[in-house]
C-alpha cells in the first residue's frame, strides 16, 4: 500500500512533466516493478499510460538506469507511439529507455553474436517477394497473383512464428495448394545465398540465444527489466525468445488482453497469456477493468458479449461513464442497399465515425460509392489485392473472350473452367490456327469430333455471343450460372479454397458491374478503383474512416458501424465449422467482433442484409437470449449456391467411389435402360463417362456410369 501511495505522489507532484491521477488498478500496476507481472487491460483502460508511468517511476523515483530497461512491441508504429508518449509525458525530466520492435531486437542479437564470436551471420533479405515468385513459377509453371503472394507470405510467416514441425507444415495449405514444397525450396534458397528474411531473424535469434550461453548472458546483463506491450499479438516464437531472456525469475512485465488477441493468422495466440502463471509460478496477474472510453450501455453490451470467448481470464469490464444510446441493429434490403444507406447516413454524421468490416474487400463498393458522391473519407488499408484474385481475373477473361473469340491466349485460361468438353490435345491443335480465325471455328474444323461434342461447343459459342451483348451486371450472373463457372468454383472449394471468400468476390463484382452501363465502363472502373485504393491520399478532413477491424485496433471513434454482419462472413464459414470442435477460430472471431464494437465512444450500429442470415454475434451483443429468426433466401445469383454445387460434387464423388467397380462392367455397344431417358446404346466409354444415344434422340447424352449405378438409375438390357 505504501508503494502505491508513493507512486500516486510521484505522478501527481512533479515526477513527470504532466501530472496524472491514476485509478487504483492502474496505480497497482505501476507500483509492481519487480518479478513477473501479467497486466490484463480491457479496451479503453489506459494501458499505454500505465506502461509509460511505470517506466517514469522506475527511472525517476527508484533510480533504475534507463539502459537497463527494454520495452518490446510488435510493430514499428507501436514502438514509435510508445517513444512519443514517453516524450510527451516525461519531457526532458527523464532519460529515455529503449523502445524496440521484436524484430529489431532479434537483429541486434544476431549482430552481437557476430561481434562476440567473430563470425559472419546471414545477410538480411529485405524483400523476399520476388524470390518466392520465382520459386513458385519454377514449381507450378505460372506466376502467382498479388493475392496469391499475400496468402503465401502469410503462410510462410505463420510456419516460422508458430514453430511448426515438419509434420505440421505438411498440413498447411494456401487455398488448395500445399505450402510444404514451396517453403522447403525458399528455405534452401536462403541458406544457399546466406540470407535471412524478417521471420528468420526471430528464428536465428532464438537459436543463437539458446545455443550460446555467453550471448544470452550478455543480454541478460544488459537488460534487467523487460516489458512486452500488446502481448496478445505476440507469437509462440517471440514468447520463446522472451522466455530465454528472463528465465523463470527475471523482471518481466507483460501487458495485453487475451480478449483482444486477433492475429492468429500471424501466429499470435491467447494461449501464451493464459499459461503465464504456469511459465512463471512466482508471477502475478493484475487486472485493469475500467473502460474510460465508452458509455455505460456500450461497455455492458461488450462485457457480456465477450463471455462467448472461452479462452480467457475471468474479468469484467466496467466504467464510470454515464449511460448513452443503446447499440442499434440495422437490417437493409440488400447488399447494395447497405452501401446506399451508409452513404446517406455518414453525410448526416457530425461526429468522428468509422465503418468497420471483417474483410478488406467489403470496402471496395463503399469506396466506389463515396468516390462517385464526392464523400470525404480516410482509408486505413491500401490493399488492391482484390483485383488480382483469380475470380476477378477469370470473370474478366470470360468477358474479354466474349468480345474477341479469336483470342486463343484468353481462351486457354478459361476453357477448363466451364463445361465445354475440350481436351488439352484439342487445345494444342487449335493453337495452330491463324490469328483471325475464331477459336470455335478452329474447334469445329478438328477431325474425329463426335456430334455430341460439336453440339456442346456450338452451345458454348452461342453463350459467348449472348454474353458479348449483355450489360456487365447480368453478364456476371450469366458467366456463373450458364457458362459453367459455378462448378469450377465448387471444385476449388472442395480442394481447399474458402467458400465465403469466393462468394464475396462474386458479390462485389456483381455490385460494381450493376453500377455500370457497359462492359468497357465496368473494366475501366475496376482499373480506376485499383489505382484509387493503391494510391489513396489520407484525407485529414474526412470525418469517416474505412477500416478492417484488425487495422482499427488501438483507435477510437464517436460512432462505429459494423457492416456485413451476416453468417458466413462474420463469423466466417470456417469459424462456424470450427465452433463444434476446438473453437480456436470461432473464439478469435468473437474477439475480433469485440475489438470492433469497443472502438466506439457513444454509438454502435450493426448492419445486416435481409435475405441473409444475421450474424449470431448481433443477438449476443444486443443481449438477446435467442437470435431472431430471419428467412434465408438463397437466390440464384453469384451470392449463393456455390456450397450447393460443392455438396453436389461431394455426393457425386462419393457415388463414384462406391460404384466404380460396377461401372467397369459396362462396354461400348451395350444396351441399357435409364429410368429417365429410356433405352439407349453406349457409343463410347471414357473412364466412367459414357456417350449414350437414347431412342428418339439424335444427340448422344453424356452419363456417369458410376453415379447412375450408385443411384440405381440404369440397368442392362439382357
Amino acid at each position: 500500500m505504501r508503494r502505491i501511495e508513493e507512486v500516486d505522489q510521484f505522478l501527481k507532484h512533479g515526477g513527470i512533466a504532466k501530472p496524472l491521477a491514476l485509478g487504483d488498478q492502474q496505480l497497482q500496476a505501476v507500483a509492481r516493478t519487480e518479478g513477473q507481472t501479467l497486466l490484463l487491460a480491457v479496451p479503453g483502460s489506459g494501458k499505454t499510460t500505465v506502461v509509460i508511468c511505470r517506466l517514469a517511476y522506475m527511472i525517476g523515483a527508484l533510480g533504475v538506469n534507463p539502459g537497463d530497461i527494454l520495452t518490446l512491441t510488435f510493430s514499428r508504429a507501436g514502438a514509435a507511439d510508445l517513444a512519443e508518449r514517453y516524450r510527451e509525458l516525461c519531457g526532458a525530466h527523464l532519460a529515455r529507455p529503449r523502445f524496440s520492435t521484436i524484430h529489431s531486437f532479434a537483429l541486434s542479437v544476431i549482430r552481437a553474436y557476430e561481434r562476440i564470436y567473430n563470425k559472419k551471420a546471414f545477410d538480411v533479405l529485405e524483400d523476399g517477394t520476388q524470390v518466392v515468385r520465382e520459386i513458385y513459377r519454377g514449381i507450378y509453371h505460372s506466376w502467382p497473383t498479388d493475392s496469391d503472394m499475400a496468402d503465401i507470405q502469410s503462410a510462410l510467416s505463420l510456419i516460422q512464428n508458430k514453430m511448426l514441425t515438419r509434420a505440421q507444415i505438411a498440413e498447411v495449405k494456401v487455398g488448395d495448394m500445399p505450402i510444404e514444397k514451396l517453403f522447403g525450396a525458399y528455405s534452401r534458397y536462403k541458406r544457399r545465398h546466406h540470407l535471412m528474411d524478417f521471420d528468420d531473424m526471430l528464428v536465428y535469434a532464438y537459436r543463437l540465444l539458446k545455443k550460446h550461453k555467453r550471448l544470452l548472458n550478455y543480454f541478460k546483463e544488459q537488460y534487467h527489466y523487460l516489458n512486452v506491450d500488446e502481448a496478445q499479438d505476440t507469437s509462440t516464437l517471440q514468447f520463446a525468445i522472451i522466455g530465454l531472456l528472463t528465465g523463470r525469475d527475471g523482471n518481466l512485465l507483460v501487458v495485453g488482453d487475451e480478449d483482444q488477441s486477433i492475429y492468429g493468422f500471424r501466429g499470435a495466440s491467447p494461449k501464451e497469456l493464459l499459461q503465464f502463471q504456469k511459465r512463471y509460478p512466482k508471477g502475478q496477474v493484475l487486472l485493469m477493468e475500467t473502460n474510460r472510453r465508452s458509455t455505460a450501455d456500450l461497455v455492458a453490451a461488450a462485457d457480456q458479449f465477450i463471455r462467448l470467448n472461452k479462452e480467457r481470464y475471468p474479468k469484467h469490464m466496467v466504467t464510470a461513464n454515464p449511460k448513452g444510446l443503446k447499440p442499434v441493429r440495422r437490417v437493409v434490403a440488400s447488399v447494395e442497399a447497405q452501401y446506399d444507406y451508409l452513404g446517406t447516413a455518414v453525410r448526416q454524421e457530425g461526429k468522428r465515425t468509422a465503418i468497420l468490416y471483417r474483410n478488406n474487400d467489403s470496402a471496395i463498393p463503399l469506396i466506389d460509392r463515396f468516390e462517385r458522391e464526392h464523400l470525404r473519407y480516410r482509408l486505413k488499408e491500401h490493399s488492391p489485392l482484390f483485383f488480382s484474385h483469380f475470380v476477378v481475373r477469370d470473370i474478366a477473361d470470360f468477358f474479354a473472350f466474349a468480345q474477341d473469340m479469336t483470342d486463343y491466349e484468353v481462351f486457354t485460361r478459361i476453357y477448363y473452367k466451364m463445361d465445354c468438353a475440350i481436351s488439352k490435345k484439342q487445345m494444342q491443335l487449335v493453337g495452330r490456327k491463324s490469328p483471325e480465325t475464331s477459336v470455335f471455328d478452329a474447334l469445329f474444323a478438328l477431325s474425329d469430333v463426335p456430334d455430341w461434342m460439336a453440339d456442346k461447343w456450338a452451345d458454348e459459342e452461342a453463350g459467348f455471343k449472348k454474353l458479348a451483348a449483355m450489360p456487365p451486371g447480368p453478364g456476371v450472373h450469366y458467366i456463373v450460372d450458364e457458362l459453367g463457372y459455378r462448378e469450377h468454383l465448387a471444385f476449388r472449394v472442395q480442394n481447399g479454397c474458402r467458400e465465403e471468400t469466393l462468394v464475396q468476390k462474386l458479390n462485389i463484382l456483381q455490385i460494381l458491374a450493376g453500377r455500370e452501363p457497359t462492359q468497357d465502363a465496368f473494366f475501366d472502373r475496376l482499373t480506376d478503383l485499383k489505382s484509387l485504393i493503391a494510391h489513396h491520399e489520407v484525407d485529414t478532413t474526412g470525418a469517416v474512416t474505412l477500416s478492417t477491424i484488425h487495422s482499427s485496433k488501438g483507435l477510437e471513434f464517436d460512432k462505429v458501424y459494423i457492416i456485413d454482419a451476416v453468417e458466413g462472413e462474420f463469423p466466417s464459414q470456417a469459424a462456424l465449422e470450427d465452433s463444434a470442435e476446438g473453437r480456436a477460430l470461432y473464439n478469435e472471431e468473437v474477439r475480433l467482433f469485440y475489438v470492433g464494437v469497443t472502438r466506439a465512444r457513444t454509438e454502435v450500429e450493426l448492419v445486416s442484409v435481409r435475405g441473409r442470415k444475421e450474424s449470431r454475434f448481433v443477438a449476443a451483443y444486443l443481449g438477446e437470449k435467442k437470435q431472431k429468426k430471419r428467412k434465408s433466401a438463397h437466390k440464384k445469383t453469384p451470392l449463393g449456391a456455390v456450397k450447393a454445387a460443392m455438396d453436389r460434387r461431394r455426393e457425386l464423388e462419393r457415388l463414384r467411389g462406391a460404384s466404380a467397380e460396377k461401372a467397369k462392367r459396362w462396354h461400348t455397344g451395350d444396351t441399357l435402360i435409364h429410368k429417365k431417358f429410356g433405352t439407349g446404346k453406349i457409343l463410347k466409354i471414357d473412364g466412367v463417362t459414357a456417350a449414350v444415344r437414347f431412342d428418339g434422340e439424335q444427340t448422344p447424352r453424356q452419363i456417369d456410369l458410376a453415379v447412375c449405378e450408385g443411384r440405381h438409375l440404369i440397368r442392362r438390357v439382357q
